[in-house]
């Protein structure tokens, strides 16, 4: 068989390879020029930098220390918080190694936060937890291989 070759197909190459070598050339031997005009009104009105401000402000994440009190009301500015605190009503439990379940749930948004337990300091701490804008009621609960339960809200504010 005879190599053939479609006469359209030449075309279509030909144009696509001038293309990428007019393309190369620019590249390597043009500079593009900036134009004056659009760097001349930030030249005229430079920022200093008592001027600037920051994008965003408030804090992405924040920290709570929580107590066994029940009914504590925090504010913060941050968007999502992290809360630590004594496992409540370990004491009365009576081993430490008693405690079966430990839920922080945030009644704003039904957000069921990831409790981490340290048993033998008597201490929690949660991943963090995202915060609806103004009120969000927290429960924090722990449940006891007695039965018994132990459980606080806690109201965060968010500024």
């Amino acid at each position: 068989m005879a190599n053939r070759f479609n006469p359209v197909e030449l075309v279509i190459f030909a144009a696509v390879a001038s293309g990428f070598g007019f393309s190369a050339y620019r590249l390597i031997h043009e500079r593009p020029a900036v134009e004056s005009g659009i760097l001349a009104p930030m030249a005229s009105n430079p920022v200093s930098e008592a001027q600037r401000q920051p994008a965003a402000i408030a804090p992405l994440f924040g920290h709570v220390q929580f107590g066994c009190k029940g009914g504590e009301e925090q504010a913060v500015k941050a968007s999502k918080i992290r809360i630590t605190g004594p496992i409540c009503g370990l004491e009365a439990s009576g081993e430490k190694a008693q405690v079966v379940s430990a839920t922080v749930v945030n009644a704003a948004n039904q957000f069921h936060a990831t409790v981490f337990t340290d048993i033998g300091a008597g201490k929690f701490s949660t991943d963090y937890i995202p915060l609806n804008a103004e009120k969000n009621s927290i429960r924090v609960q722990f449940k006891f291989k007695s039965g018994k339960t132990a459980s606080h809200d806690l109201v965060i504010q968010k500024e």
